[in-house]
Parts: structure tokens; sequence; C-alpha cells
């Protein structure tokens, strides 16, 4: 997994964000949240101390960190790699909780295609065996952009074949 680095691969051609309406409800619901944590420490405050205000300060910044990641592209079509984003869940302990995305770097001739709900990407030969099922994040795309998505990695596989 790596951060996006124009050196290694390429311009970006197309940026593939989830829904705009996805990311409104999401980040309206995290200020729900963030609100409500604060609200909640007010009005404990004399009875507990300090510690309500802790855990909403918490709730706040996590809060804070997930409405800066729902606005990240979910897939970024370069010159030489497709790049997608890993859900978080799917991050190990090796990498660390950043401001930035990370991405796995993709040759678009390995791309095989992707799951009827869109929350998987398959890579690698339509053999028995050939195929890995990569988790990404684009259930959340609108219909336009899948079609984007499909329509920009095509145009790309066609370009690696027509070159060679």
């Amino acid at each position: 997994m790596d951060t996006y680095k124009e050196k290694i691969y390429g311009k970006i051609l197309w940026e593939c964000y989830r829904s705009r309406m996805y990311i409104i409800l999401l980040s309206l619901f995290y200020v729900l949240v963030s609100a409500g944590a604060v609200l909640f420490a007010i009005w404990h405050d004399t009875r507990h101390g300090i510690i309500f205000y802790v855990v909403a300060a918490l709730v706040v910044a996590y809060s804070l960190w997930r409405i800066n990641r729902v606005h990240y592209p979910v897939a970024l079509i370069c010159e030489k790699k497709l790049l997608v984003a890993m859900p978080w869940s799917f991050v190990n302990s090796d990498y660390h909780i950043s401001l930035r995305a990370f991405y796995m770097p993709v040759e678009y001739n390995e791309v095989a295609g992707v799951s009827h709900n869109w929350s998987q990407l398959y890579i690698g030969a339509r053999i028995t065996g050939g195929l890995v099922a990569l988790p990404v994040q684009l259930s959340y795309v609108s219909l336009g952009d899948k079609a984007d998505f499909q329509n920009w990695v095509e145009r790309k596989q066609e370009e690696i074949v027509e070159n060679t």
C-alpha cells in the first residue's frame, strides 16, 4: 500500500469519488455524533469531572478524521497504474492512522472485473485459482462514476494491448 506519487504512477487522469449524497450524509452523521458527545460532556460536567471532556475530544477528533477520509477519492486512474483506496479495516497494524489516503497499486492488465455489489475488485487471470478478490470502496460510488470507472479501466487495458 502506498500514497499517490506522480513519479511512480504517472499523472492522474481521472479521480473516482463516493457519491455526493453519501459524502454529505456521512459528514452530517459525524457532525451530529460530535455535537452529541460535546453536549453529553457539558451535561455531565459537574458530576464526573474532566473524563467526559476527554472522551468528547476523542470522539470529535475521530469524527473529523472520518469526515476528512470520506472526501478522498476511492480510485485514481493514473497513466501507469490504477490506484484503489483500501478500506480502513483492511489496513493492518504496520500502517499508522494518517491524514493521507493509502492506495493499492494495480496493473491495468491484471484487472479482471468487479463484484456485483462493487465491494471487491478481481485481479489476476480468469482461471481456476487465478483470481484474487481485493476489497475496495466502490460500492458508494454513483452509477455514472461506476460506468466511467469501467470505461477508464477498459480504455487503459486496450492501450496496453495496442502498445504490445
